[in-house]
């Protein structure tokens, strides 16, 4: 059963009951050069590109290169940095960060940011390997072996946010209520995962949504547990879909330097 600490963040369980069904669900993306990368990205939903050394402009250009005209906003590349930390659970990404810049509200983040583009600049000397699981074949599986899991996660809205207790700039006063697995106007499916979920304010079933939300957390913890891996080397970019996969990475020991971009195009909520 899933567990919650003082900052409100949720950590699953690994169930060995469900690995079986969540094994299959791990993606390792192919390596691409430049004359076939926008191709595979667009078959399989992400994709690796090498030799792009460590300047971390290159996110811009590949997203030019891959996204094209249907990129609308890009959103700072931000600087990940590490020694000897552990595991980084599955998760989507995506947040509220909304600055005042001379009265003016300059948004430097977005929920709904759909493709994220991660530039490899150290990896570390021992473990952080990354996962990847697609979030649109765990969809489907649960439909099967969890009826009730997914009519909530398809139906049913949370409050994203809603456990974190310390409350930092990147999480809005105002819950951000939508549901785990959304589609977008012209059909697009997102799903998302959120440590720090919580049932609506005042939501008549909240035991129940919350068993689910302790359920998911467990699917997820175990999907990661038992998905294949693969290793970021230096100068590598990793492209991917960020309503359709979960992404996390093993615990690792040194140092490890990242950079990471997201995006919103045209296709996004």
């Amino acid at each position: 059963m899933a567990t919650t600490d003082g900052q409100g963040r949720r950590r699953g369980t690994v169930r060995p009951e469900l690995e079986e069904l969540l094994a299959p669900l791990g993606v390792v993306p192919a390596r691409a050069g430049d004359a076939d990368a926008r191709a595979v990205l667009e078959r399989d939903g992400a994709v690796v590109l090498a030799d792009r050394g460590d300047d971390p402009e290159v996110l811009v250009t590949a997203a030019a290169q891959l996204l094209g005209g249907r990129l609308r906003e890009l959103f700072g590349i931000r600087a990940q940095h590490g020694v000897d930390a552990p595991v980084l659970p599955l998760h989507s990404d995506g947040a509220t960060v909304t600055v005042d810049v001379h009265g003016r509200a300059v948004r430097l983040r977005d929920p709904d940011e759909d493709y994220l583009l991660m530039l490899c600049t150290r990896p570390a000397p021992r473990g952080g390997d990354s996962v990847l699981v697609d979030g649109h074949a765990l969809v489907a599986a649960l439909r099967e072996a969890r009826p009730e899991l997914h009519a909530f996660l398809t139906t049913c809205d949370v409050d994203f946010f809603g456990g974190w207790t310390g409350r930092p700039h990147s999480v809005p006063l105002t819950p951000l209520v939508r549901g785990l697995v959304e589609h977008t106007r012209r059909g697009r499916c997102a799903v998302g995962a959120s440590d720090y979920a919580l049932p609506v304010p005042r939501e008549p079933r909240w035991d129940a949504h919350l068993a689910h939300l302790e359920e998911y957390a467990d699917v997820l913890a175990t999907a990661q547990e038992c998905a294949a891996r693969f290793r970021l080397e230096a100068g590598e970019v990793l492209v991917l879909d960020n309503y359709r996969f979960l992404h996390g990475r093993d615990a690792f020991a040194g140092e490890r330097r990242m950079h990471v971009m997201t995006v919103r195009t045209t296709d996004a909520f």
